[in-house]
């Protein structure tokens, strides 16, 4: 006696389909955001830490203005009434940069201060692309299973 013949439907294909596909999409998606605040908090140490060792008084004039991007770019941008956002050649953020270009005490403590702030600021950045990671893995999540469920339908016998 021949083994009878097992039909595979299509539904349960799609199903298994998005119950394996999506959680690895998602984990892609999300892995892309994850290591963004701590590369960024890696270059901003490096251009405090290029003030610091600069080898002479305008090396380190040069890497103090270099903080805060380039000024030309800056005037332009806020003339054509475009947000007064962090240049894309500013080496750290605005407050991070007037603290090391405007701030008093020696340098050393300016740079040493800069860089706690630039640290708070790269916790709460890494806290707020976490909660955007769970708030994504939460909606694929819901509509992988929502689109499971229309692929299934109801019951065709």
């Amino acid at each position: 006696m021949a083994a009878p013949m097992v039909k595979i439907s299509s539904a349960r294909i799609g199903f298994m389909l998005c119950a394996f596909l999506l959680p690895g999409l998602i984990g892609t998606f999300a892995s892309f955001s994850i290591p963004a605040p701590l590369v960024d908090e890696m270059h901003q140490q490096q251009a405090l830490d290029a003030v610091l060792n600069a080898p002479n008084p305008a090396a380190q004039a040069a890497a103090i203005a270099a903080l805060s991007g380039n000024a030309a770019q800056a005037a332009m941008a806020a003339q054509a009434g475009m947000s007064n956002e962090v240049p894309d050649t500013a080496l750290v953020d605005p407050d991070t940069a007037a603290m090391v270009q405007h701030g008093t005490g020696p340098l050393p403590a300016r740079v040493a201060a800069a860089a706690a702030h630039m640290r708070v600021e790269e916790l709460r950045e890494a806290r707020d692309e976490a909660y955007k990671i769970r708030v994504m893995v939460i909606t694929l999540t819901v509509l992988g299973a929502l689109f499971g469920i229309a692929i299934m339908g109801p019951d065709k016998k």
